[in-house]
């Protein structure tokens, strides 16, 4: 009798794609709640700063105040930060959000290190937005930073990717995710309402980006989207 025993056939790649999908998703959200601890640690960096430069409160309910650094009002850039940092998880969860759904929808796995970096470059937004905001104003700060910012991602889009087209799409998405926010912090009377409609759009567009998607691994994402609608995924 022979002692020789039939290996156990080998798991389907189907089944580390649902992990990839479903469980990969709970990871990103946890990552993104984790990582805007940074945003406690920026926003004392912002008072230690304020309090430097003279700026008493720095808080969004504080008065104007005459302190100027370089012609620069430091009470009205170091406001807008603080009020930007209300906003740190809202702006992380889009942000990965954009990238996990660039994943599902062209098949390539990003490893969460790679979420990670992004949430770290993100981080680092803040580190620029409030050292330029010192010296050029929270507006124009803002935009260098964000341009950086955006540039880098769109970059990393094609890195990961290897799309070229991808990484352009993904320029105008993050553009206009920043584009959002920036608005977002200018309008204090409708920041509430702002906020709340574009976030219910935003999961309303991952809803339709990802209706087709089989998430229980039983087909390529891409292939049961072309089967069931007739048309290629709109990354292609």
């Amino acid at each position: 009798m022979s002692s020789f025993v039939t290996p156990p056939p080998p798991l389907k790649s189907n089944i580390v794609r649902t992990f990839s999908l479903g469980g990969k998703f709970f990871i990103i959200l946890m990552l993104a709640l984790v990582m805007s601890i940074s945003g406690f640690f920026i926003e004392s960096l912002t008072t230690e700063r304020a309090s430097i430069h003279g700026v008493q409160q720095a808080s969004e309910s504080a008065p104007a105040q005459p302190e100027r650094l370089f012609g620069v009002e430091l009470a009205d850039s170091y406001r807008a930060i603080h009020r930007s940092l209300h906003y740190i998880t809202l702006f992380l969860g889009l942000v990965f959000l954009t990238y996990f759904l660039f994943e599902v929808m062209t098949g390539r796995s990003v490893h969460p290190a790679q979420y990670a970096l992004v949430g770290v470059a993100q981080t680092i937004f803040y580190l620029l937005l409030l050292s330029f905001a010192e010296h050029l104003g929270f507006d124009l700060s803002f935009l260098i930073a964000g341009g950086c910012t955006v540039g880098l991602f769109a970059i990393n889009t094609h890195w990961l990717f290897h799309s070229r087209k991808l990484g352009m799409r993904a320029l105008g998405v993050f553009t206009l995710l920043y584009a959002f926010i920036y608005v977002l912090l200018r309008v204090e009377a409708y920041a509430l309402l702002v906020g709340a409609v574009a976030s219910f759009f935003a999961v309303a567009a991952a809803m339709y980006v990802t209706r087709n998607v089989d998430w229980y691994g039983e087909g390529a994402p891409v292939a049961a989207a072309t089967a069931a609608g007739g048309r290629d995924s709109w990354l292609d």
